[in-house]
């Protein structure tokens, strides 16, 4: 289960039963954090985008990102940004964060929604897709690694 909690203007933290926080919904984008390596956030994007095709397909009818089959996840860079891409397709952008704990760096990735996507939307693709991520998600024990996260997110 996931607790979706007000955070600021149009923003929202995702908490687990634990009381961890292990993500966020901003306009347009849905995040999680939590990751202990970048292979683990790859293959968690490939799940998460899956999870998010199909959501948005039952709520548009369309498909917001194309994936193959079999899809290869890698890391490219664009800019100052790193992107989790399968073939051609971004399909989450990747974030490195300082973990609050001080145990060095921790990954987080983040969805973009279509322009046309709601609020309501967002938060039903973060459940969602949550439930598709939950297994490989250790959160963090506090919102400072996730206001990093965010911060990064821009």
């Amino acid at each position: 289960m996931l607790a979706v909690m007000a955070h600021g203007d149009d923003a929202f933290r995702l908490v687990d039963t634990s009381g961890r926080d292990v993500g966020w919904v901003r306009p347009k984008t849905v995040g999680f954090t939590g990751f202990a390596s970048e292979s683990a956030a790859r293959s968690a994007a490939l799940d998460g985008a899956r999870a998010l095709v199909r959501c948005l397909k039952r709520e548009f009818g369309v498909t917001h990102l194309e994936l193959n089959d079999v899809p290869r996840a890698r890391t490219i860079r664009d800019g100052d940004e790193d992107w989790v891409a399968a073939g051609r397709v971004r399909v989450a952008r990747l974030l490195r964060v300082e973990n609050a704990g001080g145990f060095g760096q921790e990954l987080a990735i983040e969805f973009r929604l279509p322009p046309y996507a709601s609020q309501a939307v967002a938060i039903n693709a973060a459940q969602i897709v949550y439930g598709a991520l939950s297994r490989e998600l250790t959160g963090t024990s506090g919102p400072s690694a996730l206001r990093a996260a965010y911060d990064a997110a821009g």
